[in-house]
């Protein structure tokens, strides 16, 4: 499934223009800091999570994290909710640099910065959807089917700023 969003940017498939119409502009730079700040709100999470399976925060094995980290996986009270925010924490990592590539992008070759702006926006609010649908509610079948959607559209959106900068480049 991770080929098709890039593949539809290439095509010119993507968020309609009645859609971004309806979204704010949002700083594509600002944006950046914004990803920078989702990828990590799951990790804070995380160690919340640790903090309370351990007994509270010098608990934490700030020493060794990835090998707590291991190990809580399979605590009864918490290890499915470390888990998954640990996944969105990682996810939210790998996302970042198409994202990050596709506004840098699009400012270095002058695209359309309302465009620009308003993908971003997009992109942001998927991510946001992203991490509580993981986090909170896709333990069923809808919310799996609701997160996946919204990462689906943040790749979209990133893979669209990426085209977007390419065909104001080939001008």
């Amino acid at each position: 499934m991770s080929v098709f969003p890039p593949m539809m940017a290439w095509a010119g498939i993507g968020l309609p223009e009645g859609v971004l119409a309806l979204l704010p502009y949002v700083s594509p730079l600002r944006a950046l800091l914004g990803s920078v700040v989702l990828f990590n709100t799951p990790h804070m999470v995380k160690i919340y999570l640790t903090s309370k399976a351990t007994g509270g925060p010098g608990g934490i094995n700030n020493n060794n994290p990835r090998a707590q980290y291991e190990e809580l996986k399979s605590d009864r009270g918490y290890g499915d909710d470390i888990s998954r925010a640990q996944a969105a924490h990682s996810n939210g990592l790998e996302s970042f640099p198409v994202f990050a590539v596709g506004v840098v992008a699009c400012l270095a070759v002058g695209a359309d910065n309302t465009l620009a702006g308003k993908l971003a926006c997009a992109h942001l609010i998927s991510r946001v959807g992203y991490n509580i649908f993981y986090m909170g509610v896709s333990t069923n079948f809808a919310g799996g089917v609701a997160r996946s959607t919204c990462w689906f559209l943040s790749l979209l959106t990133s893979c669209q700023l990426i085209m977007l900068a390419a065909t104001k480049s080939d001008q």
